[in-house]
């Protein structure tokens, strides 16, 4: 019994340390280049429009862990200089992100109505600052519980960096295994810690929305 906690003390110290601190990071790198992005990508200039939308439908369309093997074989052959397996998950998790999140936020930007913008403009702000100061935090108070969904579901993606070498929950659960030869116990109770965080945060999430559309309602 002893032996067990241990273990799953073990596995969740490897939660925080590792997944939810590359989750973290990522999701810290990604959300201010997708707000850059869904501007971009709401653009009627060609040259910003069509490099940002060629980026989010690439990106988009293609699978994580490929993502991270490119960053991890092919990233030092462009900068030259060798990269750790964390930072190249990070890399490729945060460009990843981005992609998503730029359509949440592009989303947002959307939802908010015309007036708003019309309003800021006639009061002297140029079209930059009606975006930065008016459209924008309106738009991300509307799409944080989208935020925070995509962000649970990045958290679940970065597993997949135990592929590279990254000392994740994964790879602590078969170093666990590799010792105690408990396969059973070991991997199902990894499946239920990810269950129950998983599923309280997206509980959390579910009343922070009906908690966002009821002041939406309210101020409509």
């Amino acid at each position: 019994m002893i032996a067990l906690l241990d273990n799953l003390g073990t596995l969740l110290f490897a939660f925080v340390v590792y997944n939810l601190r590359l989750t973290i990071s990522a999701v810290a790198i990604a959300l201010p280049i997708a707000c850059l992005f869904a501007v971009g990508r709401l653009s009627r200039f060609p040259l910003v429009h069509y490099p940002v939308t060629a980026y989010v439908n690439v990106l988009r369309s293609s699978p994580l862990l490929m993502i991270m093997f490119w960053a991890y074989y092919t990233g030092p052959m462009i900068t030259g200089r060798p990269s750790s397996a964390y930072d190249a998950a990070l890399v490729a998790l945060a460009a990843f992100e981005v992609a998503y999140f730029t359509e949440i936020v592009r989303a947002g930007i959307q939802s908010i109505a015309v007036g708003q913008r019309l309003a800021g403009l006639a009061t002297g702000l140029t079209p930059a600052q009606v975006t930065v100061f008016i459209i924008l935090p309106q738009a991300l108070r509307r799409m944080v519980p989208s935020l925070l969904t995509q962000s649970i579901i990045a958290f679940q993606d970065s597993t997949i960096a135990s592929i590279i070498g990254v000392s994740d929950v994964f790879q602590s659960t078969n170093i666990i295994n590799a010792r105690e030869q408990r396969p059973i116990a070991l991997y199902t109770a990894l499946a239920v810690m990810y269950f129950v965080i998983c599923f309280a945060l997206s509980r959390w999430v579910r009343r922070l929305e009906a908690r966002t559309a009821r002041r939406i309602a309210g101020t409509a």
